[in-house]
């Protein structure tokens, strides 16, 4: 299937890109991006117009890069302004520059046609940076399709099972599920009642009975927000006589490098004791000890699937938020290059 690619996808998270070249695949297109003197974020095709090495093996000079390979130097655009051994600058010497745009702590990169790239429609993660919430994030290679992550994040029966010893609550094995789809989204909500506490709920103090609702919100190309809500059994949320009224997002966004790899950039914040850094780096830990879980099975379950991609499955009731997810994904992908083909007409 082909990629969406007049869609806003998370390249990094801000914090990773510095004056250092940073090299990533995304949609199997090689991009270096780095920083300008000024902190302004630049990403450019990682392959130098001359014989193809990757420019992330350069180094940033000012506010232009030179190749590591034989010293030809690219400014911010990607124009080539200088040549060993000559003066004249071939014409047309140069790579593709591609919109970049920074928001709440997280970049966004445009893979499809520059003139269409609306930094309004950029997704707006802004718990990351306001300062109700306590957050923090990371990033992760996979080698499996990015979809099965989406799968993994909107179906999350699997957690009393696979992450027993970390977010998973024994008896979490029948809550109530509802969907809704819109034009632009997949949203489920998930209600389950009376759970003992999870090992992270337990080192947090927790150690009675609790109620929780889980908002899985899936928007194409590559993102799911978490959001949770976390009471004391049988209380309402905000009740002021509950012993635990939590709110926790988690924030993922899984853009394809392959079609058997992805970039996982994941936040998760929180908005009670929210100056606690402590419990920031402990969470920290725990929630990126998960993912790798998750990961793990994950990248299993590519190398089964690589085996005999057309081996059947069958689907139950917690597989509807990825089919429904994975129809608009392609329909959205259908339209692009419906367009795509009309234009070559």
């Amino acid at each position: 299937m082909p990629f969406l690619r007049n869609h806003w996808y998370c390249a990094a998270l801000s914090q990773e890109i510095g004056r250092e070249p940073l090299g990533r695949i995304f949609l199997n297109e090689p991009v270096v991006m780095y920083r300008t003197a000024d902190g302004t974020a630049v990403a450019l095709e990682d392959r130098c117009c001359h014989r193809r090495a990757p420019l992330s093996k350069g180094k940033v000079e000012g506010d232009r890069l030179r190749c590591g390979y034989h010293g030809f130097l690219y400014d911010a655009t990607g124009k080539v302004v200088w040549v060993p051994g000559q003066d004249k600058v071939p014409p047309n010497a140069g790579v593709r520059s591609y919109p970049l745009v920074e928001k709440h702590g997280w970049t966004w990169i445009w893979m499809g046609d520059a003139n269409r790239a609306d930094a309004r429609q950029v997704p707006a993660f802004y718990w990351f940076d306001d300062p109700r919430w306590a957050c923090s994030g990371g990033y992760l290679p996979m080698k499996g399709n990015n979809m099965l992550l989406v799968d993994n994040l909107l179906d999350l029966s699997h957690l009393p099972f696979l992450h027993p010893s970390t977010v998973g609550s024994q008896g979490d094995t029948n809550p109530e599920l509802h969907w809704e789809r819109g034009p632009d989204f997949v949203r489920g909500t998930r209600l389950a009642t009376n759970l003992p506490p999870s090992p992270r709920f337990a080192k947090e103090g927790i150690d009675f009975n609790t109620d929780r609702i889980q908002v899985m919100t899936y928007t194409p190309p590559a993102n799911v927000t978490v959001e949770i809500t976390l009471t004391e059994a049988g209380k309402k949320p905000g009740d002021p006589t509950s012993r635990a009224n939590r709110h926790i997002v988690i924030l993922n966004s899984m853009t394809p490098e392959t079609e058997t790899t992805c970039h996982y950039i994941w936040g998760n914040g929180r908005d009670f004791q929210i100056g606690d850094k402590d419990l920031t780096l402990a969470t920290h830990r725990m929630i990126e000890s998960t993912f790798y879980e998750d990961i793990a099975i994950i990248e299993a379950e590519q190398l089964i699937i690589d085996l005999d991609p057309a081996a059947p499955q069958i689907d139950v009731m917690g597989d509807a938020g990825g089919l429904q997810a994975r129809r608009l994904l392609e329909r959205l992908i259908a339209e692009e290059q419906g367009v795509i083909e009309a234009a070559a007409e």
